[in-house]
């Protein structure tokens, strides 16, 4: 009797011992379901500072959803430069099998909308405004602990058509590249 007490307390031991083992897909948070973070940089073509926030959620194997809120053009002398920013992107991001490595690749790139008192364009009929453009880019995640860490991130941003009417009046596709650094958080 001793010895099937033993054994069953022995097999209940060693099911909840393996039961414990987490891969590092399930329950150990690497690779993160989702990413937050808050960014500021600068944009080339005058349009001086941009800041915002954002975050991603992993869906499968590093691909998944972005999207980021913001304004550009925050610090220009011109105040029409200043405008809203919003993206839906797909991403890919590289996280590396050991969790221990700190620098995670990513690449992006997607829907913008342009909004804001000076993103009128005159695409479509009847004065309809058409201020959707795209962006493309990528960066580095550098992470200095689990939970946080820091983002490079480069991106190109474009527009089809006219949409700073006060400011470049002649301007017929409006684009710029936006160089920010991010406090990141998984």
């Amino acid at each position: 009797m001793k010895a099937i007490i033993a054994t069953v307390i022995l097999l209940l031991a060693a099911a909840a011992i393996a039961s414990a083992q987490e891969t590092p897909e399930h329950g150990t948070g690497y690779p993160p379901r989702g990413m937050g973070y808050g960014f500021v940089g600068a944009g080339t073509e005058g349009m001086g500072l941009n800041a915002g926030i954002g975050g991603e959620v992993r869906v499968v194997n590093g691909f998944g959803v972005g999207s980021e809120f913001g304004g550009i053009g925050l610090a220009a002398k011109d105040n029409n430069k200043t405008t809203g920013l919003w993206s839906l992107d797909p991403i890919y991001h590289y996280f590396p099998r050991n969790p221990r490595e700190k620098v995670a690749p990513f690449f992006a790139g997607g829907l913008s909308e342009f909004f804001g008192h000076n993103t009128h364009t005159e695409f479509g009929g009847g004065g309809a405004y058409h201020t959707f453009g795209f962006n493309v880019g990528g960066g580095l995640d550098v992470f200095a602990t689990q939970h946080t860490g820091v983002r490079l991130d480069l991106r190109y941003y474009g527009h089809g058509g006219r949409i700073l009417n006060w400011v470049y009046p002649n301007v017929q596709q409006f684009s710029f590249v936006a160089f920010r650094v991010a406090v990141t958080f998984r």
